[in-house]
């Protein structure tokens, strides 16, 4: 099996604008690639990351086509097995692909991989490998470019606050694009702070949060293969395409019929609109996040047996 799948992994990389892809098992585990890593423990990175995201986009769509994440430098493409969960392929491309070729070409390559899978492990999963804290930061450390210096993750996100105008400007905006395109199912703003934006008096907290997620989770990666910020993220299914673009302090989220449009013509249509609410909320006013002293003392405080100690301020 290990010659024919490689070949076929290989007949995909042929693809113009492709530069990588590996077959990775749903738990992260990298099962065979082809492209212009040597590095073992690269490969692992990869098919790590884009794991994460793997699930997010189950979480929030169930089955999916394939899921696509562009920037500046590339895209970074998953694309489903059919009939086969278990298993998802991680595309890296050139960031001027015909996407439009590519799903052409590659639609008898995904059919051939399943069917080896299926022929030859038959339900068996790989052996599943646990990586310890060091050995994860080794895999990190792999994509350090200069030698000497130590490479340091932090987190910081700001809370936006809208006025009433920035607001109407806002729904106006998502007013627009539900007039220009048919058979939305849902367009929205996730900001942080838990602030939402939509043209419902109530948007779903869920899809909210998840589309929050999963374009975080996308950025993520991106930012450390490319070193490079996220600029969209489209996800497909049998039935609807949902669309995320990055905005200040949040996202913009549009659920719509795949059959609605062209994809090319919507994108078109959305670059206008994702322009005029980048504009609006970057004259929002943002203040930076920050844990109440109550409750920072309660996390940080610990007895003499390991108990916790109650902190409150007094009256």
């Amino acid at each position: 099996m290990t010659e024919d799948l490689n070949e076929t992994l290989q007949n995909i990389k042929m693809i113009t604008g492709v530069e990588n892809v590996i077959l990775v098992q749903k738990d992260g585990l990298p099962v065979a690639s082809a492209g212009v890593w040597f590095s073992k423990d690269e490969v692992f990175a990869i098919a790590s990351s884009t794991c994460a995201i793997f699930g997010v986009a189950k979480l929030i769509h169930g089955n999916f086509n394939y899921l696509l994440m562009e920037s500046e430098t590339s895209k970074v493409f998953l694309a489903s097995l059919p009939n086969d969960p278990n298993y998802f392929l991680t595309i890296t491309t050139a960031p001027r692909v015909n996407l439009a070729a590519l799903f052409i070409e590659m639609k008898d390559s995904l059919l051939r991989v399943s069917f080896l899978l299926k022929e030859h492990i038959s339900g068996r999963l790989p052996p599943l490998r646990s990586y310890s804290s060091d050995e994860t930061q080794r895999v990190l450390g792999g994509f350090t470019v200069a030698d000497g210096g130590d490479t340091t993750y932090s987190l910081s996100r700001s809370i936006i606050s809208l006025d009433r105008s920035q607001a109407l400007a806002l729904r106006a905006l998502l007013k627009q694009v539900h007039d220009s395109i048919p058979n939305i199912d849902s367009a929205f703003l996730a900001l942080s702070g838990g602030v939402r934006v939509s043209l419902d008096g109530f948007t779903n907290d869920r899809l909210a949060a998840m589309s929050f997620a999963l374009h975080d989770s996308s950025d993520r990666v991106v930012r450390t293969l490319r070193n490079s910020s996220l600029q969209n993220v489209l996800c497909e299914t049998g039935n609807t395409r949902h669309i995320i673009y990055a905005v200040p302090n949040g996202v913009f989220s549009l659920w719509v019929d795949k059959n609605s449009q062209k994809l090319g013509l919507m994108r078109l249509l959305l670059k206008h609109y994702i322009m005029e609410i980048r504009r609006v909320l970057n004259t929002a006013s943002t203040m930076k996040s920050a844990v109440p002293k109550d409750l920072r003392d309660l996390l940080l405080s610990g007895g003499s047996e390991g108990g916790l100690i109650l902190a409150r301020r007094e009256p």
